[in-house]
């Protein structure tokens, strides 16, 4: 019972436009524009898209959230190799 408990919470965090940018910042601000740079948002938007699949039809109330995720990582990454050229 826990574990669901620890599951759902985790599915619920993940749904937040939050945690896609702060990865995606992550990886803009560590790694700059290089090509293992740009690999990682390729994956990271491939598992936005599969992500986005299994969670099925929209629903009323998540949507907006969860849409939001992908674009606020690829902004997020663009933010973060910005700040990693002004400060290095």
């Amino acid at each position: 019972m826990y574990s669901s408990y620890l599951k759902m919470q985790f599915i619920r965090r993940l749904d937040t436009p939050y945690v896609w940018g702060v990865l995606g910042f992550a990886i803009g601000a560590a790694l700059g524009v290089t090509t293992l740079s740009v690999w990682l948002v390729a994956v990271g938007l491939g598992a936005y898209l599969l992500y986005i699949r299994q969670h099925g039809p929209a629903q009323h109330g998540m949507e907006t959230r969860l849409f939001a995720a992908g674009p606020t990582f690829m902004m997020s990454w663009v933010l973060g190799f910005i700040v990693n050229g002004v400060a290095f």
